[in-house]
């Protein structure tokens, strides 16, 4: 699976972030993993929606136009849930609930992606 790490301003949010740009990546997300530690993700290209159920842990959900601005933040989506649609999302961020807030990440936000 391709790697990419995840920047805003030159500051790291993530550097181990799994791109899912296949089908079947992107049905199963994150439902094998148990957990994630604080410098993993995942990023779904084409996604204006995700859902969490299924999911054994909360994650904070960023949704991002094509040229990566934050578009919608959904923090700590616990399992269960389903994000509203996310009209002009490309892309779908999923980060280790609580690293938003801690990384300060706004709305209208540039987030850029690095390929490892």
């Amino acid at each position: 699976m391709k790697m990419c790490k995840a920047l805003k301003n030159g500051a790291v949010l993530a550097d181990e972030i799994r791109i899912a740009d296949h089908f079947f990546q992107r049905l199963v997300g994150l439902l094998k993993d148990k957990t994630l530690s604080p410098n993993q993700g995942l990023l779904l290209n084409r996604c204006r929606q995700v859902h969490t159920i299924g999911m054994k842990f909360p994650i904070d959900v960023i949704f991002l136009s094509e040229d990566g601005e934050v578009l919608l933040i959904q923090n700590d989506m616990r399992s269960g849930q389903i994000s509203p649609t996310v009209k002009g999302a490309f892309w779908c961020l999923e980060l280790m609930s609580g690293t938003v807030q801690k990384q300060g990440l706004a709305l209208h936000d540039q987030v850029a992606f690095q390929s490892l």
